[in-house]
């Protein structure tokens, strides 16, 4: 049976991220018609900030989790696990972290935003009890925004 971990990333990370990123996006890149947003971001900066999770497979990166912590909302930039090791249910145990760090850190809300060309990705937040709240297009990519409440109405931060 694998061990598996969530930890924070450190610098050494960063090729093993951008690598699961790469290839975890890059199917998107005819549907959408240039490469996805995730694919250019600066990972050992994000890695710097502490907003960057990594869940390992008996030591190896197999899934990363970008985070955003703004003042009222959690915001998922990026969940991406390796192909290799999808169907496994990595996804959902990074989705469930970050809702738990979400709940830690005191937070009503987690959002994210995808491309609409991401369908299963989309049917899979849905089905975890994620909404659609918004859709927009920025930048030439069409995005569709989700978010899924984690306290009542009335919940102090």
């Amino acid at each position: 049976m694998a061990l598996v971990d969530i930890r924070i990333a450190v610098d050494a990370d960063v090729p093993a991220i951008a690598r699961v990123v790469h290839d975890s996006f890059a199917g998107f890149i005819p549907l959408i018609g240039r490469a996805p947003w995730p694919m250019f971001q600066n990972y050992l900066a994000r890695v710097a900030q502490g907003a960057v999770w990594v869940l390992t497979e008996d030591g190896a990166i197999a899934g990363v989790a970008v985070l955003q912590f703004n003042d009222d909302h959690l915001f998922i930039e990026t969940i991406a696990i390796a192909p290799s090791h999808q169907g496994q249910g990595h996804g959902r145990r990074l989705l469930d972290f970050v809702e738990s760090e979400a709940r830690r850190r005191s937070y009503d809300e987690t959002r994210l935003h995808m491309h609409l060309t991401m369908v299963r990705s989309i049917a899979l937040y849905r089905k975890h009890g994620y909404t659609e709240y918004a859709r927009t297009e920025e930048d030439g990519y069409h995005r569709v925004y989700l978010r899924k409440r984690l306290r009542d109405a009335g919940a102090c931060r």
